[in-house]
């Protein structure tokens, strides 16, 4: 009694909106047979795949792929609209705990239009680790690569903050004492300069999670030498007459910045003898050197020179 009952609603309410019903069932069969007797084609998609819900006190150990391959069969129109667009699989790790944790893809698993046949995924399988994530201050590592200018080099790197949070994996984290920056290139440069750095956190689960921007300073400096200058010139300052000098040239040992001194020549530089207020005769006077700015005298070799003053000679 209870199925026939059931029957006569369902054709009495057939009898009612008879036009509306016949409308729908000849779309619903227009576009069956639309999609049935289309052509099927085959193609690959990328799916980018993105893990969802990581617990806060969890963190992933392991590479996990950023997208799957898909190969899929089904009508044209449809196909080439999934083309199209960017699809992604998400991957929920609600609940789960430490430990290895595989996901299997099937072709059930991802979300397709009806049509849609998924032929393959690759990878067919999505290995997890999860372990503990921890905080933990390290000590900022600078790297640099490259050569400062020819003539100077790095007195002393400072990074600011010198300590900063990074949180990982506990099995990781545990082992590290101090963590390295992307190499600073210095290639060139003469003067201090102030670099804002990034942590190489390659092949590492690790993340700052401070906020402040990590600043290198890097002092360069010229690199300083000593150089010997033979065969400089001797000048009579203040003589009251002619002047024979011996020797009439002296060494100058100078210090200064590399680059400064490999450009300089004996003609540059100068030594001299104060005669002023001297009498004519024979004196042994001190030299003394003029250097270019930026230049220390270390020593004048001789000291002292025999300075022969003779009379200014008179006008007639």
């Amino acid at each position: 009694m209870v199925k026939k009952a059931g029957w006569q609603r369902f054709l009495t309410s057939l009898s009612k909106n008879k036009g509306l019903k016949l409308l729908s069932l000849v779309l619903a069969l227009a576009l069956w047979f639309a999609i049935g007797g289309e052509e099927r084609i085959e193609t690959s998609l990328t799916l980018g795949l993105e893990l969802v819900n990581i617990p806060r006190d969890l963190i992933v150990t392991n590479d996990i792929p950023s997208q799957l391959e898909v190969r899929i069969q089904g009508p044209r129109s449809v196909v080439r609209e999934l083309a199209n667009e960017k699809l992604h699989q998400r991957l929920d790790l609600t609940g789960y705990k430490i430990g290895n944790h595989v996901f299997p893809l099937s072709p059930g698993s991802l979300n397709f239009p009806r049509g849609v046949v998924v032929t393959r995924i690759r990878p067919s399988a999505i290995t997890v680790i999860l372990d503990q994530a921890i905080i933990r201050q390290l000590e900022v590592n600078p790297v640099v690569k490259g050569q400062p200018a020819y003539g100077y080099e790095i007195k002393k790197i400072s990074v600011t903050p010198e300590q900063i949070d990074i949180k990982g994996p506990k099995s990781e984290i545990s082992q590290l004492n101090s963590i390295k920056t992307l190499p600073i290139d210095v290639g060139h440069l003469s003067s201090p300069v102030t670099r804002e750095v990034d942590l190489d956190l390659q092949n590492l689960h690790l993340s700052y999670v401070g906020s402040k921007p990590i600043l290198a300073y890097l002092e360069i400096i010229p690199i300083k030498k000593t150089k010997v200058f033979h065969k400089v010139k001797i000048i009579p300052a203040m003589a009251s007459g002619p002047v024979k000098l011996n020797p009439a040239q002296v060494s100058l040992t100078v210090r200064g910045p590399m680059a400064q001194l490999a450009g300089l020549a004996p003609d540059d530089l100068t030594a001299k003898v104060e005669l002023k207020n001297l009498k004519p005769g024979s004196h042994r006077v001190e030299v003394s050197a003029a250097l270019p700015s930026g230049l220390e005298l270390v020593h004048i070799h001789p000291e002292k020179v025999q300075v022969l003053l003779q009379k200014a000679k008179k006008s007639s």
